[in-house]
C-alpha cells in the first residue's frame, strides 16, 4: 500500500500556523523572561544592602571608614548574584544608596525607600552623565575693602537675583530667588537616631507631620557639598560659591548643624524643640558631652564661617539683624527653642521685637538667645589659630594642627564695632576682626570684644546685647575655661 504525505499545501499551512502561535507566544514568554530578571535584579539590592553594611561595620571596627563601596568586590559577602559593576554610597548623614547594574537594568535604592526603582541601564547612564554635564553655576558679590557701606554688590550668575527674608507672621509679597538654587535649595532639616546611625525623616518630605521635638532623634539642618572662592584683588574683595569645582576653588563638605542650641545636661546633650539652652558650662566640658553623642559630633567650629558665606552671598549684606531680624537680643533671659519652627526651612522671624527668635535656612538663634562657643580656634594676644580636625580640638593649644593665620586681630580698642575684616590667603575662610571702630553707623554693624593672653572664641551674642549682636559678632575676651548663664553652644555632624 502506498503511503500519502503531506502535501505543499499543508505543510505551508502548518508553517503559517507555528509563525502565528509563535508571533503571539514569543512576546509573551520574553515579557516573563523580562519580569523574572527584573525581580531578580531588585530582590538582589536586599543581598548587597546586608553585604555592604556587615562591611562597612568590620571596616569601621578597624577604624577605616568607607564612603564608597565596590560591589563587584570579592571582600563582600554578597548572598545572590553580584551585579556587572555598581557601588554602595555612604554620605556624611549615614544614608545609604546602591546603583547596581544587571544586564541591560540598572537598579537604583536609597536605604530608607520602601522600594528601588529599576530603569534600563541606557537611562541610568543618560541620568548620570547629565548629572556629570550640570551647567557650572556661579553666585558672586564684590565690596571695596574700604566702603563704609554694609552692602555687596552681586555679581557673575547673582546679578538681578533676589533674597528677601520672612519678617513677622504674614510671608505675603516674600521673594527669594536662592530657594530654588544648590546648594541653598538642598539645606534641609532632618531628624538623626544616634544609636542607629541613621536618619529617620527629613522636613520637606512631610513638614505637617515632621517632629521638632527630638522624638525621632536628634534635629539636624544639611548642609550640602559645594565650592567657594574668596580673595581681595584691585581694592575689593570677592565671594563666590559654586556648584562645581574649579580652578581656585575649595571644596565645602556636607555637613550637618544642630537646629536648635544645645540642650540636655552632662549625661546627654541634644538639638531638640522646647527645651532652654544648656549654659554655665566650658567649653571642654561641652565637648566631652557632645562625643558620647558619637564620633561623628563636634560642636560648632570652623563651619561657622561657611554658614556665614552662605548668608552673605544670598543676602548680599553685612546687616543680619536687619535683614533676619533681631532674634532674642533685648530680654531678660534665654527663651525655649522651636519658635521658629512654623517657618520650617525659610528665613527670618515670626515677631521682631528682640524678645523672639530668628532663623537663618534651618538654623535657630544662630545669633542671640545664647552667646555660642566656637571650637577649634584659640587666641593668643590677638594672634588666631585655627585647627580643621576635631579630633584635635584642645584650649590653649597653637601648634600641632593649630596653624597661625596670616593677619593680626584688632588690638586698637578693647571693644567696638567691626570696621575691616582679616584676609588670609592660606586659610581664606577665616575672617576676624583687624580693625573696630566706636560707632555702627560706617562698620560692619556687630561687636568685636577682645582680650589679651590665652582666649577662645564666642559668636552671636546673646539675649541682652541688643544691636552689638549678628552673624559677625565675636568675643574673644574669654578665658579657655569661661563660663556663663548666657553662653551655649551648638552641634556639628560630618563623616
Amino acid at each position: 500500500m502506498k503511503k500519502k504525505g503531506f502535501t505543499l499545501i499543508e505543510l505551508l499551512a502548518v508553517i503559517v500556523i507555528l509563525a502565528i502561535i509563535a508571533l503571539i507566544a514569543t512576546p509573551m514568554i520574553m515579557g516573563v523572561i523580562e519580569k523574572a530578571r527584573k525581580k531578580a535584579a531588585i530582590q538582589s539590592v536586599n543581598g548587597l544592602l546586608e553585604a555592604g553594611e556587615q562591611y562597612q561595620v568590620e571596616s569601621m571596627m578597624d577604624g577605616v571608614r568607607k564612603t564608597e563601596i565596590d560591589l563587584t568586590s570579592d571582600t563582600l559577602n554578597i548572598k545572590g548574584s553580584k551585579p556587572d559593576s555598581g557601588k554602595l554610597i555612604y554620605d556624611s548623614l549615614g544614608n545609604m544608596s546602591i546603583i547596581a547594574k544587571y544586564g541591560k537594568y540598572c537598579v537604583e535604592k536609597k536605604f530608607l525607600d520602601e522600594e528601588p526603582t529599576i530603569v534600563t541601564r541606557e537611562e541610568c547612564e543618560m541620568k548620570a552623565s547629565e548629572k556629570a554635564n550640570q551647567t557650572t553655576k556661579i553666585y558672586g558679590i564684590k565690596r571695596d575693602i574700604n566702603t563704609s557701606e554694609t552692602t555687596w554688590e552681586r555679581t557673575d550668575d547673582g546679578i538681578n537675583l533676589t533674597a528677601q527674608a520672612q519678617i513677622g507672621p504674614d510671608a505675603t509679597n516674600v521673594t527669594n530667588d536662592f530657594d530654588g538654587l544648590y546648594p541653598w535649595s538642598d539645606i534641609e532639616t532632618y531628624t538623626y537616631d544616634v544609636e542607629k546611625k541613621e536618619v529617620t525623616s527629613w522636613y520637606n518630605d512631610n513638614p505637617d507631620g515632621f517632629q521638632f521635638n527630638g522624638s525621632k532623634g536628634e534635629v539636624l539642618t544639611y548642609i550640602p557639598t559645594f565650592y567657594y572662592k574668596r580673595y581681595q584683588e584691585n581694592g575689593y574683595e570677592y565671594i563666590l560659591i559654586s556648584n562645581k569645582n574649579m580652578e581656585g576653588y575649595i571644596k565645602s563638605d556636607e555637613f550637618s548643624i544642630g537646629r536648635y542650641t544645645m540642650s540636655g545636661d552632662s549625661n546627654a546633650v541634644h538639638s531638640k524643640s522646647g527645651e532652654t539652652p544648656l549654659v554655665n558650662t566650658n567649653i571642654t566640658q561641652f565637648r566631652e558631652y557632645v562625643r558620647k553623642l558619637g564620633s561623628e559630633f563636634s560642636q560648632l567650629d570652623y563651619h561657622y564661617f561657611i554658614i556665614q558665606l552662605l548668608y552673605l552671598v544670598e543676602y548680599a549684606d553685612y546687616d543680619s539683624q536687619k535683614v533676619l531680624g533681631n532674634g532674642n537680643v533685648s530680654n531678660t533671659a534665654a527663651i525655649k527653642s522651636g519658635g521658629c519652627n512654623d517657618l520650617g526651612m525659610k528665613s527670618g522671624t515670626l515677631n521682631n521685637d528682640g524678645k523672639n527668635s530668628m532663623i537663618y535656612r534651618g538654623i535657630e538663634d544662630i545669633y542671640g538667645n545664647v552667646i555660642q562657643f566656637l571650637d577649634g580656634i584659640n587666641i593668643k594676644n590677638n594672634q588666631v589659630y585655627v585647627c580643621y580636625d576635631s579630633n584635635q580640638y584642645a584650649v590653649d593649644t597653637y601648634d600641632g594642627c593649630y596653624q597661625k593665620i596670616g593677619y593680626v586681630n584688632a588690638n586698637n580698642n578693647a571693644y567696638g564695632y567691626i570696621k575691616k575684616l582679616g584676609y588670609d590667603s592660606k586659610n581664606p575662610l577665616i575672617a576676624f576682626p583687624t580693625e573696630i571702630g566706636e560707632s555702627d553707623s560706617a562698620y560692619i554693624p556687630d561687636y568685636y570684644w577682645r582680650g589679651s593672653g590665652n582666649r577662645i572664641i564666642f559668636v552671636g551674642g546673646c539675649w541682652p546685647s541688643g544691636t552689638h549682636s549678628g552673624l559677625w559678632n565675636w568675643n574673644s575676651n574669654v578665658a579657655p575655661s569661661g563660663i556663663s548663664s548666657d553662653s551655649g553652644a551648638r552641634l556639628i555632624k560630618t563623616n
